[in-house]
């Protein structure tokens, strides 16, 4: 029985590393060179706090903006568009790894949202009991 149970850990254990794997960005396997030092660009530009980061609901991409490099970076319909006021490239994604420039793109403005959110909910002064007693002393008054 034990023997058992240990193998089905096993086998969920390694399901779960084949899968982080898969999702890993650097190890997809027939990933082109251009994909791969397209791939760096972006997440270098995602993760710096003064891009803005938009996405458009209409046409489902995603866009990058660096004002302190002056690059546009637009994710969609299966290429990586990469502007400066120099030069523009196109870069031509596999389905796969499109979705995984996808995922990283959501992955950071998540991280975004959330540390903007905090921000605000900890600046907050008064809670809603202290804003209660202050309306009914009023009152009284």
């Amino acid at each position: 029985m034990r023997k058992q149970l240990h193998l089905t850990k096993r086998f969920f254990q390694k399901i779960g590393i084949r899968f982080i794997r898969m999702m890993n960005i650097d190890r997809v396997k027939g990933m082109s060179e251009a994909e791969r030092e397209a791939g760096g660009i972006l997440r270098r530009l995602m993760v710096d706090e003064q891009t803005d980061l938009l996405t458009s609901p209409t046409t489902g991409k995603y866009y990058v903006k660096c004002n302190k490099r002056s690059m546009l970076l637009v994710l969609g319909d299966g290429e990586l568009s990469i502007i400066n006021h120099v030069y523009g490239y196109n870069v031509h994604l596999s389905q796969r790894v499109e979705q995984l420039f996808r995922e990283q793109f959501l992955d950071e403005i998540e991280k975004r949202r959330e540390s903007m959110e905090s921000e605000f909910r900890n600046s907050v002064k008064h809670s809603l009991k202290e804003i209660y007693k202050n309306l009914e002393n009023e009152k009284q008054s």
